[in-house]
């Protein structure tokens, strides 16, 4: 017996603006985000409500998480930021149907996890549409370019639908005339059509791009944190040249103040004679 396989997830992100969806990314380009390898710009300085995905390839939604995410004035992600999407979306309540059953739904007021409330939002309606419909037209428009199930091919390569020619009939050795000429391939393995074929091609390609994505977004991490500890060193040693820098003006200072203070005791002592002069050069005159 056959067990089933489970069906595949593409995970998503898609970010919201006053009039809808503004941007919609896979995950591992929202991954790059989180690590600072690149920045949105156009959400500097702004808190972005946002919702992550999951979705089969009939382009179903089976879960979705709606989060806020804070940018800072560069378009960075906020370092602070720090929610487990994956585990959140894991432990969602039941849902509405989306189109291929209820969902797994985590929003504010629709939580089982306190901890993250303050980083949700509660969808409603934006303009004339609803939230969720414009999630669910989104993911049905598939502007990600996720890889979907040729149902009506694999309607027509089911193993029982799968026939295999009479020996007679082999390597052009005869004629089939009749369907009842053809014997039905059950213990022999059916070779899958071209089409079935190109369509496993497709998601292995699909599947090495995203590994190659994920080897660069590795490759760039390491260079970044290379580069943040580099940059530390540099600051630690500007402020030690700094320190010494400040050190020397203050012994500077300190010398200025000692010889201004030694000029004015000077002064001091100078019109003290001056009086004493004066007073005796008035007896004089008397």
């Amino acid at each position: 017996m056959n067990t089933p396989t489970k069906p595949l997830l593409t995970e998503a992100v898609m970010f919201f603006s006053e009039r809808g969806i503004c941007k919609e990314m896979l995950f591992p380009e929202f991954e790059a985000l989180l690590d600072g390898m690149v920045a949105a710009p156009e959400h500097a300085d702004e808190t972005v409500q946002a919702v992550f995905l999951q979705i089969n390839t009939r382009l179903h939604v089976r879960a979705a998480v709606f989060f806020n995410i804070d940018f800072d004035l560069d378009g960075y992600v906020n370092r602070l930021w720090n929610m487990p999407l994956r585990q959140i979306a894991e432990r969602g309540d039941r849902g509405p149907d989306m189109g291929g059953g209820p969902i797994r739904l985590v929003c504010l007021g629709f939580n089982k996890q306190p901890q993250y409330r303050a980083m949700l939002w509660k969808p409603g309606t934006r303009g004339n549409s609803n939230d969720l419909a414009l999630v669910k037209e989104a993911v049905a428009n598939n502007a990600l370019g996720i890889l979907g199930e040729d149902e009506e091919a694999i309607r027509y390569i089911a193993p029982e639908r799968l026939h295999m020619a009479a020996e007679d009939t082999w390597y052009g050795g005869g004629q089939v005339n009749d369907v009842d000429d053809l014997i039905p391939l059950t213990s022999t393995r059916p070779v899958a059509p071209s089409g079935a074929g190109e369509l496993q091609q497709l998601r292995e390609q699909h599947a090495r791009e995203v590994r190659d994505l994920r080897q660069q977004i590795d490759t760039l991490t390491t260079r970044i944190k290379a580069m943040a500890i580099e940059k530390d060193q540099a600051l630690v040693e500007l402020k030690g040249i700094h320190a010494d820098h400040l050190e020397i003006v203050q012994g500077e200072l300190l010398d200025i103040k000692q010889e201004l203070a030694e000029q004015q005791r000077i002064n001091a002592a100078l019109k003290r004679e001056l009086g004493k002069a004066q007073n005796r050069t008035a007896s004089d005159h008397e």
